[in-house]
């Protein structure tokens, strides 16, 4: 279809349903989202044109179309001119369908204006949602921003029915699928918003992150509506209960479910086993997220075993840091080089790397025998920032790691970080579980979630259930950790029982673990579960989850400390053994064994699929 002829047959809609809208309570404004053409959002009312902004699509909504917005840069802006003038009493109502909650308060619809960030507004109104999917509206009356926020979250990808009355007499009511859901007292007369643009589904300004771990570790972002909106309508009256309720009824939907916004898995390849070796890939999330990377086709890598269901995934949604995938789809990560300088903005690692500006991944070696791949990447705060740069050099902390992945789910993970200071505090390994939307750490985690392991074969577990441990010393030298998920496969890591030093250049006679336990928000997880990572864009170096609704991480055990390989004036070398295994936890000393005291090999001798060698 032409430009003109989208633009013809929108204009004939927006006559027909203003025609058919008469007599009835009438809205003076109303976007039923039917147009074709998707840099418009027709008002069926005064057949105004709006312009749609960012990556906004027409879906199936609860009565013909409605419009999709990405999360991310999507939005609907109304000219300050073409605004409806509510001067008094008003309603709004609206069909949404959430795909993920915001990071901050976000609008469906909004009208106001305000002098600066996260400052109180001076006029307008503001209907919207909160960091916890909760139903809100706000306005300016009497020189203050008065209103009430529903106690009842929204739940995801179903369509449900909100609206918002301003009535001068009795104040602000909310409605959800038709129910009464708060109201309050407003005290003085509302003030309408002045000359400032009308928008739907984008913050006015840029704000903080809520839910932060650590106090001044995050910037103000934009904050976007992800979901589905349809059937939007103003009045310049308050619209009473019943009306609400019948509006409700009259578009039910049949389908609660919105079919445009499916669960968001994290990707991880093909199903089941497949031929073992590693390949070059590109893993898609969701559509709207995909949309803002530039990159190709083949930006991936995952490893695939010929004799079980799991891989080993490098993506760049989680800054291709590596994962261990087993087949009932839990991932495990052991994290990654990461240290504190001076003048950076909390941790410098490349978690921190939302864009994989300084992270990438290679293969190397792709044959029956083993996969080798090479993972590169800076150590940077949230503003790409390195950390530890050279006075004379201008080079940053750098790491390569080496991670040779064998048939049987074994692998050997060789970690070198170059550094000027190679010496001062890093951080070598953390024990991570990343969770696709939907899942809480107790859906992956058993209550016992580490088991550690000596080379006598004695074992200890640990619980995070009242509280993490407070120590986790035994047994004694133990140098194996198993990650007890809700898998057949567990991940495991197995180092060398010898004396290290620890992070302040203290000597131990043994490998050291530590429980992480920081910060656990009881009520909603006995573990730390934290959502600024993986794939959030957000320059945040810590958020607390407030629901299952996007992406997230737990942390178990932090900070190990073990023998080092190499140490130069420039680098210091690690080595680990990791994978995934149904056995036992004890049961993995012959496997320590076999590489922590490895026969020498000699020529002649047949070669194995299996038997790590990173020295």
């Amino acid at each position: 279809m032409t430009e003109g002829k989208r633009l013809i047959g929108c204009l004939t809609l927006g006559w027909c349903v203003a025609s058919a809208a008469a007599g009835q309570a009438d809205p003076v404004a109303w976007w039923r989202f039917e147009c074709q053409d998707q840099k418009i959002a027709l008002d069926s009312i005064s057949n105004t044109k709006d312009a749609i902004q960012g990556n906004a699509q027409y879906v199936g909504g609860v009565n013909g179309n409605g419009i999709k917005l990405d999360g991310y840069t999507a939005h609907v802006i109304r000219k300050p001119t073409d605004a409806p003038r509510l001067t008094g009493a008003f309603s709004v109502e609206t069909w949404i369908a959430l795909g993920a909650y915001p990071w901050n308060r976000c609008p469906i619809v909004d009208h106001h204006t305000a002098p600066g960030q996260d400052e109180t507004p001076t006029q307008g109104f503001f209907f919207g949602l909160d960091d916890h999917g909760r139903l809100g509206l706000y306005l300016s009356a009497g020189g203050t921003w008065q209103g009430i926020t529903s106690r009842t979250q929204l739940p995801l990808r179903t369509w449900v029915h909100v609206g918002g009355v301003y009535d001068t007499r009795s104040g602000v009511a909310l409605y959800i699928n038709g129910e009464p859901a708060g109201s309050v007292k407003v005290d003085g007369q509302f003030e309408p918003a002045g000359t400032t643009p009308l928008l739907i589904g984008k913050n006015r300004y840029k704000a903080n992150p809520t839910r932060q771990v650590h106090p001044g570790r995050y910037y103000p972002v934009g904050n976007y509506f992800d979901g589905v909106i349809d059937e939007l309508k103003l009045f310049d009256r308050a619209l009473t209960g019943q009306q609400i309720t019948s509006s409700f009824a009259k578009h039910r939907p049949q389908d609660r479910a919105a079919k445009a916004l499916p669960l968001r898995e994290l990707p991880s390849g093909p199903p089941g086993p497949g031929p073992f070796g590693g390949y070059y890939t590109r893993l898609k999330y969701y559509e709207g997220w995909d949309a803002l990377w530039r990159i190709g086709p083949k930006a991936d890598v995952i490893v695939r075993f010929d004799e079980a269901p799991y891989k080993y995934v490098f993506w760049h949604g989680a800054s291709y840091i590596p994962s261990w995938v087993t087949g009932n789809g839990i991932w495990y990560k052991n994290e990654f080089n990461e240290t504190w300088a001076k003048g950076h903005l909390g941790a410098a690692e490349p978690m921190g790397d939302k864009q994989c500006r300084h992270s990438h991944v290679r293969i190397i070696e792709n044959n029956d025998a083993r996969v080798v791949a090479h993972w590169r990447y800076g150590l940077v705060d949230i503003l790409y920032r390195f950390a530890r740069v050279d006075g004379v050099t201008g080079w940053g902390d750098w790491s390569d790691e080496y991670h040779t992945i064998y048939p049987d789910g074994v692998g050997g993970r060789k970690i070198t970080l170059h550094s000027s200071e190679p010496m001062k505090p890093h951080e070598w390994q953390e024990s991570i579980i990343v969770l696709p939307p939907g899942k809480r750490p107790e859906d992956c985690l058993e209550d016992r979630a580490v088991t550690l392991v000596n080379m006598k074969g004695q074992t200890r577990s640990y619980s995070w259930s009242p509280a993490p441990p407070r120590a986790m010393n035994l047994p004694p030298r133990a140098n194996i950790e198993v990650i007890d998920i809700k898998s057949k496969t567990r991940p495991f890591l197995i180092v060398s029982p010898n004396a290290c030093l620890l992070r302040d250049g203290r000597p131990s006679k043994q490998p050291r673990f530590g429980a992480f336990g920081g910060g656990i928000k009881r009520e909603l997880s006995q573990f730390p579960w934290w959502n600024h990572w993986p794939v959030a864009m957000i320059p945040s170096e810590g958020r607390y989850a407030a629901a299952a609704d996007r992406a997230s991480s737990s942390y178990i055990t932090t900070g190990l400390e073990w023998e080092d390989h190499e140490v130069t004036p420039t680098s210091r070398t690690k080595i680990m053994l990791h994978g995934l295994s149904e056995r036992q936890p004890g049961e993995l000393v012959p496997l320590a064994k076999s590489w922590l005291q490895a026969p020498k090999l000699t020529e002649g001798q047949p070669r194995t699929r299996h038997g790590p060698s990173l020295s």
